[in-house]
């Protein structure tokens, strides 16, 4: 259970991002859920059961500027981003997006921040192999800025998922250690999980962490230790 009360989530409308609106929608918590357009709110209503902690907030990340995100993010005490193009706008979105979000969230005043990034993204080799190499480069690029440019700024945490899956949530992960390691594969209501509860694990301000699914439990902070 996060102990941060007040969230914005960027990429709410994605399917990471639709699996923690719904968790949130079932907690104590408040969140705004940042989308483009009105059929993607009316999508995050539906979601959320229309539940009165769950609001929506219309912005393009792409598009948007600084001071455009530091006005929505303003009166919150922390931020998710689980953003991501699916290839289609790499540059402005995976990387130049998070990037005016990361500066926005300074301006704004708020320290607590949770990005999802990809498993060894810190790693071009890794990159090479996925055969997915543009998007590792976005990642990769945003991940260092974050850690190079903000790191006493943010009190941030960085999750890479292995290859994702629609599986049921198995509710326990395990964290990958080498790019030599089987990757495995974890469930986006897992990465979902991830992000909820580690916003309030201090152990995790200022780590990353590469995961899969595994036999540690998701909600002992021990797991992430």
């Amino acid at each position: 259970m996060s102990t941060f009360k007040n969230l914005i989530v960027f990429g709410a409308h994605g399917k990471v991002g639709q699996h923690l609106i719904k968790l949130i929608a079932k907690s104590s918590v408040n969140a705004t859920a940042v989308v483009r357009n009105d059929e993607q709110a009316a999508t995050i209503k539906e979601i959320s059961s229309g539940g009165s902690n769950i609001t929506s907030a219309k912005l393009d990340l792409a598009d948007a500027s600084v001071s455009d995100l530091a006005k929505n993010i303003k009166g919150h005490d922390a931020v998710v981003l689980t953003v991501g193009s699916a290839g289609k706008n790499l540059l402005q979105v995976d990387l130049d997006g998070v990037v005016k979000a990361f500066e926005a969230t300074v301006e704004a005043k708020v320290r607590r921040l949770v990005i999802v990034s990809a498993l060894f993204a810190e790693n071009r080799e890794a990159g090479l192999k996925s055969g997915l190499r543009n998007y590792y480069i976005a990642k990769h690029y945003a991940d260092r800025i974050l850690v190079d440019e903000f790191g006493d700024k943010l009190d941030y945490t960085i999750v890479k998922p292995t290859i994702l899956t629609d599986d049921s949530p198995k509710g326990k992960i395990r964290i990958v250690q080498s790019p030599n390691d089987d990757y495995g594969t974890i469930t986006r209501a897992d990465v979902a999980q991830v992000l909820f509860d580690t916003l309030g694990f201090k152990d995790t301000f200022g780590k990353s962490y590469d995961i899969a699914n595994g036999d540690k439990s998701i909600e002992d902070p021990k797991t992430y230790q």
